[in-house]
């Protein structure tokens, strides 16, 4: 008898060391959750009086709020505006970042502690975020995931928004084995000019990113890549160039020296491009297969007779595999389906919704036919 009561006390010991296992790792599962199936989540937001004229004065410095999202309630979640040219005040449909750790250390919404809330104003169809995380991560290059919100602030309807992952040490650990590089935050800015600096060391002077700039501008061609594949993921950078072309990304890096992160990855010391606010995909379908480069890093790499040999070869891979223009409309279909009966009620957009939908599904099919084309003559 004794030894039956043994056996069943530690059978019962192990069974709770599996439940413990089971719910350490539950934060993990919870992060995924967010962005595991596209939908509306219902996000309500309460930000006291006083902190609302502090968002009118100072929109980038963060102020306590309450964020509810069914049962779940954060009670001191750190709130403020964001956005440049899709910048709105609060009193109208502002796009706002919520760091959930900002005033209470380890708090979490399903396993992210900073979210970004992003009103769409640039793009009328709400999905083309997704769509180019989609085609980003699709070609091998880390990008932020998306979903939607319907939010509400203080009891007021602000519609239809696109939940943004943010690019933190969360978002790193997904893509690299050491997230203690230096990560740094590219707005209207290129390498040669100082960036923002989200973590990493608490040096100031950026050396890393200045040895960068110094080797893209080495005159010689092959001593140039030389240098440059020493310090950054060159491959890598070429599909995340190929990509921004093919999306047309005018907003990004290789187009216009905005929107971009770059992390100092220490497990490999090479530096990596990541993509950010594409929210404006697709306008130009007819836009050269080999563009002006604008960024100093395309520019180095991609006018070189080897860079541009294998820029054409990945665009010429990616046209086949990733960037297949039905299996991007096909969930464009998908995205907007979800969408369509909150986006018809934005003010914005209302009955022209599906016209919008259908321009975008377009110009995928224009952009995807002429880079074809494009690729034939410059002997595919």
């Amino acid at each position: 008898m004794k030894l039956r009561q043994s056996v069943a006390v530690l059978v019962a010991f192990l069974c709770s060391l599996l439940y413990v296992g089971a719910a350490a790792k539950k934060p993990k599962a919870e992060s995924e959750d967010l962005f595991a199936q596209p939908k509306i989540f219902e996000i309500k937001i309460e930000i006291p009086s006083g902190s609302l004229e502090s968002l009118k004065t100072d929109p980038h410095k963060y102020v306590r709020g309450v964020v509810r999202e069914g049962s779940r309630v954060f009670t001191d979640a750190g709130i403020r505006l964001k956005g440049s040219s899709s910048f709105q005040p609060v009193e109208k449909k502002p796009s706002l970042a919520i760091k959930f750790n900002e005033f209470i250390s380890g708090s979490r919404f399903y396993g992210h502690s900073k979210l970004f809330l992003d009103n769409s104003r640039q793009d009328p169809t709400f999905v083309c975020q997704a769509i180019g995380g989609d085609l980003f991560r699709a070609a091998g290059v880390p990008a932020p995931r998306h979903n939607f919100a319907h939010v509400e602030l203080n009891g007021r309807d602000l519609g239809l928004y696109v939940i943004e992952e943010a690019v933190n040490k969360e978002f790193l650990a997904k893509y690299f084995s050491r997230t203690k590089g230096n990560l740094y935050e590219g707005s209207s800015a290129d390498i040669t000019e100082k960036l923002e600096k989200d973590s990493g060391d608490e040096s100031l002077d950026q050396k890393d990113v200045k040895a960068l700039a110094a080797a893209a501008k080495e005159p010689d061609p092959a001593a140039r890549l030389k240098k440059l594949n020493s310090m950054l993921d060159v491959d890598r950078f070429i599909g995340f160039a190929a990509t921004e072309v093919f999306t047309w990304h005018r907003g990004g890096y290789s187009l216009d020296k905005n929107n971009y992160r770059i992390y100092n990855d220490p497990g490999t010391n090479q530096m990596v491009f990541i993509p950010h606010g594409f929210e404006q995909l697709f306008g130009k379908p007819k836009g050269p297969l080999f563009p002006e480069w604008k960024g100093l890093l395309a520019k180095a790499i991609l006018d070189t007779p080897e860079g541009k040999a294998k820029y054409k070869e990945r665009m010429s891979k990616l046209m086949g595999s990733a960037f297949k223009a039905d299996t991007i409309t096909s969930r464009i279909n998908q995205l907007s389906a979800i969408v369509k009966p909150m986006a018809g009620r934005d003010s914005t957009q209302g009955p022209n919704y599906e016209n919008a939908v259908a321009q975008l599904r377009t110009r995928v099919l224009e952009r995807a036919a002429f880079l074809d084309e494009e690729l034939k003559k410059a002997g595919k």
